[in-house]
């Protein structure tokens, strides 16, 4: 039998400085019952995502002025769908078990030196409100349409 081989380097991720998109965010209550927002994030070229738990405390607001000013998401908002498709730059590290995690997010001005993306670049998700409340219709009532 004759395999048809062709050398191929692997495309993931390693420590250092890299793009990411925002893959999805919600909010979670850590193990020591402190409010937190977990992040997870798609390094580009990499095959696997990267989760990064902001913790309610000392930093939180030092961490999410970066996280926002490195992905251009408005400084203050917390609706989570919106994030979702954003995309950033950090650098990340490994951690004690060899896994990555966020060291620090890099603003776009310093982004603009890393290596463009590659493939398709995502695009950041819009939710609109309509009429911004919810309203109970009575049963009698027609519809409008």
């Amino acid at each position: 039998m004759a395999f048809n081989y062709t050398r191929e380097e692997s495309s993931n991720a390693g420590a250092g400085d890299h793009r990411f998109a925002v893959i999805s965010a919600e909010e979670k209550t850590s193990k020591t019952g402190k409010q937190m927002v977990v992040i997870t994030l798609k390094p580009n070229g990499a095959t696997f995502t990267v989760n990064d738990y902001i913790v309610e405390g000392e930093y939180f607001n030092r961490k999410m002025t970066q996280f926002f000013d490195s992905t251009g998401i408005e400084e203050g908002n917390f609706n989570y769908l919106t994030w979702t498709g954003a995309v950033g730059a950090a650098r990340f590290k490994e951690n004690e078990n060899g896994y990555l995690k966020v060291g620090y997010y890099i603003d776009q001005k310093r982004a603009e030196k890393l290596p463009a993306w590659v493939g398709d670049k995502p695009e950041r998700q819009t939710v609109t409100e309509i009429g911004g409340r919810m309203e109970t219709l009575d049963p009698s009532d027609d519809l409008p349409f």
